[in-house]
């Protein structure tokens, strides 16, 4: 259990000490309730992010991710039923006692206490602050959004110059983080492509770029997914950004550009690849050709889908650049495709099977890109897109046994790459480090190629600038009307 849990103490003081200050009953089990229901939040946040109520999860509160978190986690959510109505049960008997044994001015103090307990850096109270800090992000126009970040000289699209370089393939594999290379049983493939090919160890995870639709829009834009306003699925409502992304990179040099995913109501990347633009491939576009899955395709057929796509780009005469996000691997357990049972062993639970399985299907699907000789001039970018989420599973608890990082795996030559494998890269990286790699000339520029001081800890800018961030991504929107 995440020691981050014990901050049910002092809600729980919080609780107690406030709903005992109403006489009348209905006040206080209104307290109770609402204070209840902050409680459960939280401790439900604690299990998917072994952190407090964030912005990711307050952007994870619209209605499609909270169905498809019903589908997902239907144990979970019997359970999170069962402590809520168990707590304003219990919390109504110890208010009454509470009241009776515990003097008015003592009750204060220790309530006052309790939010102190609370108000550390990074704790919860701290986390409500960001929720704020992002949403309150105001719109200015974009320019003026740009100097907050000191990024001058920002190249426009209608600025862009890009000319083409090779091939590329991007694989963001679903939760897939760095530690299940330590289990050879499971990782056989990746573990062989690591000491093939140049391997990044040092990536961690940083905020706005935590979630697939996050991790997606931070790779393609270089800017982590911290958006202004109080929508909950941020960009729904936006038909184009002004922020230049690899999508607009590879158009102007003249790229095929595709994005093969399970489903485009996954998490709304769909949308969110379509604004960036690209063109989505999916099970919506191969109706009842492959097996019903979770969310759409199980990852056999995405790698399957995916091979077609390349055949058929690699036979035009436009270079092509394929961006791929599996999902089989989504916690808290994976999607188990029974088609794999003949090649995958036995594992001890399901979701070493399903990991076990994409990491067949990819290098397959590597295996065979090296065969037909399209690795010859294309270049491919593996990473996760970001850490498995969950608690008290035996993978979280494998995982956790060290220090939890993503990755980049890559076929790119370091010296294309600017970058060495001993150094730290974040995501916000990935969008220069892929078009380095594929050698594309392009006059584009990213935040991260404003914040090139020798050991400049990105991870801690990005938590210092979240505001001006947010205002930043707020601006560049272009609304439907």
């Amino acid at each position: 259990m995440p020691i981050s849990t014990l901050v049910v103490i002092p809600l729980f003081i919080i609780t107690l000490a406030f709903a005992s200050l109403f006489s009348p009953k209905k006040w206080q089990l209104l307290t109770i309730i609402l204070m209840t229901v902050f409680i459960v939040m939280e401790l439900t946040a604690i299990y998917f992010s072994g952190g407090f109520i964030d912005y990711q999860f307050y952007v994870n509160l619209n209605i499609n991710d909270i169905i498809e978190g019903l589908f997902i986690f239907k144990l979970q959510a019997v359970l999170v039923t069962v402590v809520f109505f168990v707590l304003i049960w219990i919390m109504t008997k110890l208010t009454n006692l509470f009241k009776r044994k515990c003097h008015l001015f003592l009750r204060l103090v220790l309530g006052i206490l309790a939010i102190f307990s609370i108000s550390y850096h990074n704790g919860p109270v701290s986390r409500l602050y960001e929720i704020y800090q992002v949403t309150t992000a105001p719109r200015v126009p974009f320019e003026q959004a740009l100097q907050t970040l000191n990024m001058t000289d920002y190249p426009n699209k209608d600025q862009l110059i890009s000319h083409k370089g090779q091939n590329i393939i991007v694989i963001s594999l679903e939760s897939f983080e760095q530690g299940f290379f330590d289990f050879e049983d499971i990782t056989p493939n990746l573990r062989q492509l690591r000491q093939e090919y140049t391997f990044f160890p040092n990536m961690p995870m940083s905020a706005g770029s935590t979630w697939t639709t996050a991790s997606m829009y931070t790779y393609m834009t270089g800017m982590p997914f911290l958006i202004g306003g109080f929508a909950t699925t941020p960009l729904i409502n936006a038909n184009k950004t002004q922020i230049v992304s690899l999508g607009d990179v590879l158009h102007q040099a003249g790229y095929q550009t595709r994005y093969v995913m399970a489903s485009p109501s996954f998490a709304g990347i769909g949308h969110t690849a379509e604004l960036l633009g690209m063109q989505v491939i999916s099970e919506k576009n191969y109706v009842n050709q492959y097996p019903e899955a979770p969310f759409g395709l199980y990852d056999k057929d995405i790698f399957d889908i995916a091979k077609q796509q390349i055949t058929e780009m690699n036979n035009g005469d436009k270079p092509f650049a394929l961006f791929i996000s599996t999902v089989s691997t989504h916690a808290p357990n994976g999607f188990y495709d029974d088609r794999m049972a003949s090649v995958i062993s036995s594992k001890e639970d399901n979701m070493s099977f399903v990991a076990a399985s994409l990491d067949h299907n990819l290098g397959l699907f590597i295996q065979e890109l090296k065969d037909k000789g399209i690795l010859n001039n294309t270049i491919f970018y593996i990473f996760p897109d970001h850490l498995m989420m969950g608690a008290g599973t035996s993978t979280i608890r494998h995982l956790s046994e060290k220090e939890r990082k993503l990755y980049l795996l890559t076929n790119a030559q370091t010296q294309d790459l600017q970058k060495t494998p001993d150094q730290t890269i974040y995501q916000i990286d990935l969008p220069r480090l892929i078009l380095n790699g594929a050698q594309i000339q392009t006059n584009a520029k990213f935040l991260t190629d404003y914040l090139t001081k020798p050991n400049f800890d990105k991870k801690q800018f990005i938590e210092q600038n979240k505001t001006n961030i947010a205002t930043l991504n707020h601006s560049a929107e272009e609304v439907k009307q």
